[in-house]
Formats: structure tokens, C-alpha cells, sequence
């Protein structure tokens, strides 16, 4: 059964990065091409969530090792903190991107491609939030939850670009640098997150049901 909810960890993490990667090729893109700084704003964090994944799927084959095994809980806190650390430095990076837009304004342009590629970016996330929070409650997986949590916000972020971009569009009102920065907010906040988990009581909750700790705790 272990081995078989780890393959399931290992094969989710693959999708995980896969998606994401992809996803992140795409918004640089069509960002470049539209000159739009939310768009590339969540292809860096689609970058960073690329690689959390790959910590995801190294933490787990680690964790399966003979001589790992009893530090799968210390290994398990060292991934998140990494992934955490990464996720906050791509935040800030945005915000100080976003806040220069703000000073010196530039002209986006978000023609129909553009707009067809951010929808199907969002059905995209929605479908793999949902894939992994499924695979999560199934195999009493924290990680999988945590990476459908995150995806998640994901989806939401990128309804929030679009939204930004139909105000522009109807009304030729640029809000989209405050939009990124919101993005940037909610990054910041999901990285603190993982460090420390009591501050949000949906992280804390997953990681007080961890099968994992179980494990190492009957082992």
C-alpha cells in the first residue's frame, strides 16, 4: 500500500511540474506579447510551482530510501521550507516589477489569442487543482492537498488577470499592475504559509492528519 500511494505522490508531482512548466512557456509568451506584466507575473509563479514539484518528487524518493526512512518527517519540513523560500522570492520579485510598472506605465495590448490562451490556462489549473486534491483525499497524501490548495489560488490568480484584462479591453483602464501586485501578496502569503503552517488553519490541518507522521510514529 506504501509503495503504491508513493508511486501515486511521484506520478502526481511528474503532472505537477509537467503543467506547470508548460503553462509558464505559454503566459511568457503571450506576457511578451501582449507586454503584460500580470501575465508574466503568473508565468513565474507557474516557474516556481515547476520547482516545487521536482523538491516534491525528490523529498518522496528520499523518503522511500532504507536509510531515510525514519527521517521521512525531517526531510518532509525541509522541502516545504525550500519550496516556502522559493515561492516567497518569486512574490517579491513580482511586487517590485509591478510597483515599477506603476511608476513608469506601459502599453499592454490583449488581442484574441491572448485572451483565448489565459481562459484555457484557467480550465488547465482548474483541472489539476481538482486532479490532486482528489489524489490527495484518496491516498491521505498532505503534499498532493497542499499542491491542490496552491493550484488552487492558482486558477484564482489567473481569473483575476483576465478580469483585469476585460476592465482594460471594455473600459481602457489599466489595473492590471495592481493586479500582479494583489498576485504578489497572495504568493508572499502562501510561501509564509508553508513555514509556518499555524498560520493558516488549512495548512495546519493537513499536516496534524498526516499519514506520514503516523507512519514514522508505528515504525
Amino acid at each position: 500500500m506504501n509503495k503504491k500511494r508513493s508511486k501515486i505522490i511521484v506520478k502526481s508531482g511528474y503532472l505537477f511540474i509537467l503543467t506547470n512548466f508548460l503553462l509558464a512557456v505559454f503566459n511568457i509568451i503571450i506576457g511578451l506579447l501582449s507586454n503584460s506584466i500580470a501575465i508574466i507575473s503568473d508565468a513565474v509563479h507557474s516557474l516556481t510551482d515547476a520547482v516545487s514539484g521536482f523538491l516534491i518528487v525528490i523529498s518522496e524518493k528520499l523518503a522511500n530510501l532504507k536509510k531515510f526512512t525514519a527521517r521521512r518527517e525531517k526531510i518532509e519540513r525541509i522541502t516545504t521550507i525550500l519550496i516556502a523560500l522559493i515561492i516567497i522570492v518569486a512574490g517579491i520579485h513580482i511586487m517590485i516589477e509591478s510597483i515599477e510598472k506603476i511608476i513608469e506605465p506601459e502599453e499592454v495590448d490583449y488581442s484574441l489569442p491572448v485572451m483565448i490562451i489565459l481562459i484555457a490556462s484557467i480550465i488547465v489549473k482548474y483541472a489539476l487543482a481538482t486532479y490532486l486534491k482528489h489524489q490527495g483525499k484518496n491516498h491521505k497524501s498532505s503534499v498532493l492537498l497542499a499542491s491542490g490548495a496552491e493550484t488552487m489560488n492558482d486558477t484564482w490568480i489567473s481569473v483575476a488577470v483576465l478580469i483585469s484584462a476585460i476592465i482594460y479591453l471594455i473600459w481602457k483602464v489599466d489595473v492590471e499592475a495592481y493586479v500582479s501586485i494583489f498576485i504578489a501578496v497572495i504568493i508572499i502569503k502562501i510561501g509564509l504559509e508553508f513555514i509556518f503552517p499555524h498560520l493558516s488553519h488549512h495548512h495546519h490541518h493537513h499536516l496534524e492528519t498526516d499519514p506520514d507522521h503516523d507512519h514514522c510514529g508505528k515504525k
